[in-house]
């Protein structure tokens, strides 16, 4: 899916927003109405950062629930699991979207492993002077972009980008370091999230996690039940079935696929899995959120 597609499918179109865009490698969009359903998982093909300017919201990434308020930034990275839950009604923000090949054009690679800490911490409420950062960033791109008549608009916004990045990769790894808390509980909650986000299409068995950590199943389920109000193997099966409703809502793909896709022997089991923790067989849940697209609907965020 191309990135003018990705903003059709989901910015609404009755509504107006200024979107600023340079091919389909990098777009700033202002003020978007969704299209997409509250708390409707779906997967973005393209790094999204959104920039919240005024009121407040609450998303979810890889199961994950954040409070977004003004002055946050929201990153979320391709592939991904995203659920947009709620929006103020004064809720503002400025989006960037930018593809893979934008992204690797940057040559940011590993610094002070930016990508691991957008992954483990998605959201960050940004202090005074990286808010500034990012609205004269934000506004140098728009203008750039508006230079039609420039040849090296792609350039220039390429290095606007990287400098900016270098610069946020600081900031957060600062924030990263200052933040950690010396908790046992929550640093072995934490790494084995981690690996189930990695490894859940593969692995939905909790021995196989427990001997990657090197402890024993009873041990984890207990540590992760007293420090996230879920059990392990709750958690695995979140991030399974959020994966399948993400492809059942957002893809035109075949359940079978989708079956295939998430690793399960075959469609009647992946059926029987997904009806015992949603609550509805794969074909229902989809035939309902088709029906019901300006309804909310039974689905694993309830549970």
């Amino acid at each position: 899916m191309t990135l003018a597609e990705t903003i059709d499918k989901y910015i609404d179109e009755g509504h107006r927003c200024s979107a600023y865009s340079l091919g389909d490698e990098i777009s700033v969009i202002v003020n978007p109405s969704f299209a997409i359903l509250p708390s409707q998982p779906h997967h973005s093909p393209f790094v999204v950062a959104a920039y919240c300017q005024h009121g407040k919201g609450t998303g979810r990434v890889n199961t994950r629930t954040y409070n977004i308020e003004a002055g946050g930034l929201f990153i979320v990275l391709p592939g991904q699991i995203t659920e947009l839950v709620k929006l103020s009604n004064d809720f503002e923000a400025t989006y960037l979207l930018m593809t893979d090949h934008f992204t690797e054009s940057l040559s940011i690679g590993n610094t002070f492993n930016l990508r691991n800490i957008i992954q483990s911490r998605p959201y960050q409420l940004l202090s005074a002077p990286a808010r500034e950062a990012i609205e004269d960033y934000l506004r140098m791109v728009k203008n750039t972009i508006t230079i039609e008549a420039n040849p090296n608009r792609l350039e220039i916004v390429q290095l606007i980008t990287r400098a900016f990045f270098l610069g946020l990769g600081y900031f957060l790894h600062e924030k990263d370091k200052a933040d950690k808390v010396d908790n046992h509980q929550v640093k072995l909650t934490s790494e084995f999230l981690k690996l189930v986000e990695a490894n859940y299409r593969e692995h939905r068995d909790l021995k196989y996690y427990a001997e990657r950590m090197g402890l024993t199943p009873k041990y984890i389920s207990t540590v992760i039940k007293a420090s996230s109000e879920r059990s392990a193997m709750e958690w695995i099966e979140r991030y399974v079935t959020l994966d399948a409703i993400a492809q059942l809502t957002s893809t035109d793909r075949s359940i079978k696929y989708i079956a295939y896709d998430l690793n399960f022997p075959s469609l009647s089991f992946f059926g029987k899995y997904f009806t015992r923790v949603v609550g509805l067989s794969p074909s229902a849940y989809r035939a309902e959120h088709k029906k019901n697209k300006d309804q909310h609907f039974v689905h694993l965020a309830s549970k």
